[in-house]
This record gives C-alpha cells, structure tokens and sequence, in this order.
C-alpha cells in the first residue's frame, strides 16, 4: 500500500497585526498594529511563520494564481 498523499497547500491566514512589525519581503514597509497582514506558515514542525503587508501579500498570491493557471 503507497504511503499517505502529502498536501502541497501552504498554511496561509490573514490576521491583524498583534504589534507593529516590518514585512518579511520588504523591510521597508511597515505593518502597524491591527492591520491585516498575510502569514504564511513554513514548513516543518517547528518552523514558525512570516508575515507579509498587504502590498506584498496580494502580490504573492496573484503570482500564485498565475502559476496555477499555467
């Protein structure tokens, strides 16, 4: 019996900032507290998580669509 089908979805959430913080993509742009950013889970157990501004974000994903639609 093949062993279990892995999943390739990535664990992505959007969540008000806790505090304010920097993006993960562009150090240069500031997320203040309460402002949604996109966070993106890495891989692995223990891992942690980035977080992104909504610039970034909305960038990331239409690239991801677009790869998809390929």
């Amino acid at each position: 019996m093949p062993g279990r089908i892995r999943s390739v979805r990535l664990g992505l959430e959007v969540k008000p900032a806790g505090k304010a913080c920097n993006c993960k993509h562009n150090k240069a742009h500031r997320v203040l507290k309460g402002e949604a950013r996109l966070i993106v889970k890495n891989a692995g157990p223990a891992s942690g998580e980035n977080g992104y501004c909504g610039v970034c974000g909305e960038a990331m994903l239409a690239e991801a669509q677009r790869s998809l639609a390929e």
